[in-house]
């Protein structure tokens, strides 16, 4: 790994097994995460876009180890610099990793306890790790609330009293309880209003800014990724389409699929010159157990040719150091948007 590199993925696959009948013999299997390799620098956002199934969750949850691999390896630059290969702990080992990589979840209502109060969901990390005696404990809690913009007063309220745009905050306090440096958020603001979503990313970029911390920001809201992100993953079935910085794949992307995802962004101004022409995407995503020959992309895509359909891209690296995994990305003439 380089010096700058907290997190690096190599060639990692996550296939869940499919079973049938009463002696459970399994007839396949679902590739959620197939053949991803990418690395995250210290103190970036990576954001991670794509459709519903396209294994943007598993990728996350994989880092954290709440599933484990199936092949491939995620290599952790812990806060002493040595390097460890997170696919080879145990769970006693993982324990004490976890303590510098957290996470936010999407919806802010399950994912709190209603039947527990703020100081006991905020500082349950602090419990776990055995941090401090319950007087420090509480005094930490109040101040990750401060942190977050909300009264420290409120330590022993229950979850129902705060609002939707509150509760997530909450989240973001208990992912910060215990100074990691890594947080994988899986669409942090997606069941947010605009406006709440907008003050929540205003939020997590002052956090990063203050701590040092580095994001892997999942969501389905392009604008959002072009905010927050420094540089963005597009997945599609299991596997990147195209990896780069923000700017230059917002402008000109390498790959069909990034064009027509661009293409479907509203536009505050339809008749702003932001968006240059619409992409048509006919269909929608395959079965993850049934991926298609060739680019698993070719049936919906309007480049496509007998070479897509029989020949599986590699992922490769272009001018510039972005990542492409297309036959013909050199060659297509795709339309990004505007600079805004």
């Amino acid at each position: 790994m380089a010096d700058d590199t907290l997190l690096s993925i190599r060639e990692a696959r996550k296939h869940f097994p499919i079973y049938k009948g009463w002696m459970r013999k399994q007839i396949g299997s679902i590739k959620a995460v197939d053949d991803i390799s990418f690395d995250i620098k210290k103190g970036e956002t990576f954001g991670l876009v794509g459709e519903s199934g396209s294994g943007k969750s598993s990728i996350a949850r994989l880092i954290l180890r709440a599933y484990d691999v199936s092949g491939g390896s995620i290599l952790f630059r812990r806060g002493d610099g040595s390097v460890v290969d997170i696919t080879a702990l145990n769970d006693f080992e993982m324990r004490d990793i976890r303590r510098e990589m957290q996470m936010i979840f999407q919806d802010p209502y399950s994912s709190l306890n209603p039947r527990m109060r703020l100081l006991d969901l905020v500082g349950e990390p602090l419990v776990i790790h055995g941090w401090g005696t319950p007087a420090e404990i509480r005094d930490r809690v109040a101040e990750l609330l401060g942190l977050v913009g909300l009264r420290p007063e409120y330590v022993m309220r229950y979850p129902h009293a705060f609002s939707g745009g509150q509760r997530q905050r909450i989240g973001i306090a208990r992912a910060l309880a215990l100074n990691p440096s890594f947080i994988a958020a899986d669409e942090a603001v997606s069941a947010l209003d605009v406006s709440v979503a907008a003050q929540n990313i205003n939020l997590m970029q002052d956090l990063q800014e203050k701590f040092g911390l580095t994001y892997l920001f999942i969501t389905h809201d392009l604008g959002m990724v072009e905010h927050i992100s420094d540089r963005v993953g597009v997945m599609y079935l299991g596997r990147l389409m195209e990896v780069g910085p923000t700017a230059e794949m917002f402008t000109k992307p390498l790959h069909p699929y990034t064009e027509a995802l661009l293409a479907a962004v509203p536009q505050p101004d339809p008749r702003g010159n932001r968006l240059r022409k619409r992409v048509p995407l006919k269909g929608e995503i395959a079965d993850a157990m049934n991926v298609p020959t060739g680019c698993a992309f070719h049936p919906r895509c309007p480049y496509a040719d007998q070479t897509c359909r029989t020949e599986v891209p590699a992922l490769r690296t272009l001018a510039g150091g972005r990542l492409a995994r297309c036959h013909y990305a050199e060659k297509l003439d795709l339309t990004g948007v505007a600079a805004s």
